[in-house]
């Protein structure tokens, strides 16, 4: 087997992680190797503040083989060098005297030089990084690089790019396919939804998790709020207001609130010019309350607001087989600044999917 194979098995590993688990951590694998080519240990990192996945492998191993000195370590991502809520990774790999350490990303956390701190004690060391692996960290990645949480923009729309009529209703465009995607793949593996206050209480959104056969799974909510009406007492039924126990309703707003508000409810000051909220110091804010990845389900003008922002990352847009022929119905991305066909904006594919009949696409943003 090649490096690449290696890497891809402990890449596979590293996958079996659950994203809520491991926050703001990234996911690892690892996998050690002997002389002959077999595998005598294997881990990946299952929970934030609990053993790295090259310290469940070497651990592994050590019960086959008290001697390493001749195995290779294949590790995902660059070890850690610095004491954090574990000791550092290339202490451990240092003291058992792993002769190779093979790497398929590296770690974009300046406090991390496992690379150099290897090689200064003499492992020899291979870089050799998979596209899938820097994939699987994208948010740490962004993270760390832009001090900022991972935003990824959910959408369904008709072919013409309606999200809704001109009412408001949009209950349903999608079909169930698309909905159990939504709630599987993209809410199961978000820290935060955030949408605003018109979308709420026009839809009565829940904006949970819901898997078919199993209790709905509770989700933090960012709701953009200028004015507070969630917190007015006609909107006391909203289905937003379900009982949680780990998650909170936090609401960005630049008004003053005097009155208490219960436990699970926090309002953010935001700063807001010409009714466009401004992210720029927010994200901080969230990173600050373990929120590493946001899906965006919102209305036309917050979803260009944010992309103006150079905010998203990633685009799923459910495009479904029907048309709602009328201009003032409401589009995906509202915004009514002149640019020029010079000036658009590119996309790279990253994934398509076909859910019998709506077509799920999926777009990295170029900015």
């Amino acid at each position: 087997m090649t490096s690449a194979n290696y890497l891809h098995t402990a890449y596979l590993l590293a996958k079996k992680a659950n994203s809520s688990n491991i926050r703001p951590n990234p996911f690892v694998g690892a996998i050690v190797v002997d002389h002959n080519g077999q595998i005598i240990g294997e881990g990946y990192h299952q929970k934030a503040g609990e053993a790295h996945a090259e310290v469940i492998a070497i651990n592994q191993a050590l019960l086959k083989n008290m001697d390493l000195s001749s195995c290779t370590l294949y590790v995902t991502l660059e070890p850690c060098s610095h004491t954090g809520k574990t000791p550092p990774c290339t202490n451990l790999i240092i003291e058992h005297k792993i002769q190779k350490v093979v790497i398929g990303s590296m770690d974009p956390n300046p406090l991390v030089s496992g690379v150099n701190i290897l090689t200064d004690a003499g492992v020899d060391v291979e870089i050799c990084v998979l596209p899938e692996i820097v994939e699987l960290n994208s948010t740490f990645n962004i993270n760390q690089i832009n001090k900022r949480p991972k935003y990824v923009l959910k959408s369904a729309s008709t072919i013409n790019g309606k999200i809704a009529d001109r009412l408001g209703n949009s209950k349903w465009i999608s079909n169930e396919e698309s909905r159990n995607y939504v709630h599987q793949v993209l809410r199961s593996n978000t820290d935060a939804i955030l949408t605003t206050a018109n979308t709420i209480i026009k839809d009565n959104a829940t904006m949970n998790i819901r898997l078919a056969d199993a209790e709905p799974t509770e989700l933090n909510l960012i709701i953009v709020d200028r004015t507070l009406s969630i917190l007015s007492s006609e909107n006391e039924g909203l289905g937003i207001f379900y009982d949680r126990k780990f998650t909170k309703i936090y609401l960005l707003t630049d008004q003053k609130y005097a009155d208490t508000l219960p436990q699970h409810i926090e309002i953010i000051k935001a700063n807001f010019s010409e009714g466009t909220i401004n992210f720029g110091g927010l994200n901080e804010i969230f990173l600050r309350k373990n929120i590493c990845e946001i899906l965006v389900e919102a209305g036309g003008k917050l979803n260009a607001s944010l992309i103006k922002q150079q905010l998203i990352d990633e685009m799923v847009l459910f495009v479904c087989p029907s048309l709602l022929l009328d201009n003032e119905a409401i589009n995906v991305l509202n915004d009514s600044t002149f640019q020029s066909i010079e000036n658009k904006l590119q996309l790279k594919l990253i994934e398509s999917r076909q859910m019998n009949d709506d077509l799920m696409i999926k777009y990295k943003l170029l900015y």
